[in-house]
């Protein structure tokens, strides 16, 4: 197929004038310059193309982009409540303490706000004798559930387990102005005045979490004690 390339009228190849605007062909390559020039503009414009895409690219923040796409799809999907469920069964069942983090780890990546998720790495790090990192992570979660008793109790025991007993002390009280027959916090404060030999009071915070639920075993054995100690006084 041929043209003028003055025009560009389409030609049948044994024209001597092109029979739209009467340019006069003097050779066979003149036909041919218009396809020529059309195809060199049409290279011209593809790598015009091609260079504005890139440069949109640069310009925009594509990986962030495919995280956030990412992270909302798998937020979309409860992607980090199946993480979550996994993190709980091997917090009871397996003891897995290291797995636990992973898991919640994972969790928090898809949704940072979850706060179960602080909850059972802070326990996981109890369980490691991880003492202020445990009580960081739970302090999260209680920023996003400030009313959770769970959260609150766990960061007593690891300031008791941490030796530090007038902070494990504040917040077990904390917890008894939300739920003054809360078991495991009368319970609490009754082992720290144990391990103190304040028998009066421990002997107190035993009676009061046995009025609400059977002590274990352990509870029991110290709670008698705690008795015999007064009476001998």
């Amino acid at each position: 197929m041929k043209f003028c390339y003055e025009c560009g009228y389409k030609l049948e190849g044994f024209e001597k004038f092109c029979p739209e605007c009467g340019k006069e062909f003097k050779s066979s390559k003149d036909t041919e310059h218009f396809v020529e020039s059309i195809f060199n503009q049409f290279i011209s414009d593809v790598d015009q193309i091609k260079k504005e895409t890139l440069q949109m690219f640069d310009e925009m923040d594509v990986e962030d982009a495919f995280d956030d796409f990412s992270k909302n799809s798998k937020k979309a999907l409860n992607r980090d409540i199946i993480y979550i469920n996994r993190a709980r069964r091997k917090l009871e069942n397996s003891g897995d303490n290291q797995r636990v983090i992973y898991l919640c780890n994972k969790a928090l990546l898809v949704d940072e706000l979850n706060w179960e998720a602080y909850y059972l790495k802070g326990r996981a790090l109890i369980n490691l004798e991880r003492y202020d990192e445990a009580i960081e992570e739970l302090i999260n979660c209680l920023a996003l559930n400030e009313d959770y008793i769970d959260a609150r109790l766990y960061v007593a025991k690891a300031y008791h387990l941490k030796g530090e007993i007038g902070y494990a002390l504040k917040v077990y009280d904390s917890v008894l102005n939300i739920d003054e027959k809360c078991f495991e916090a009368l319970c609490g404060k009754a082992l720290i005045f144990f391990e103190q030999e304040d028998y009066f009071e421990a002997e107190k915070y035993f009676s009061k979490a046995n009025n609400i639920s059977s002590l274990p075993k352990d509870c029991r054995y110290k709670w008698d004690v705690s008795s015999k100690k007064i009476k001998e006084e």
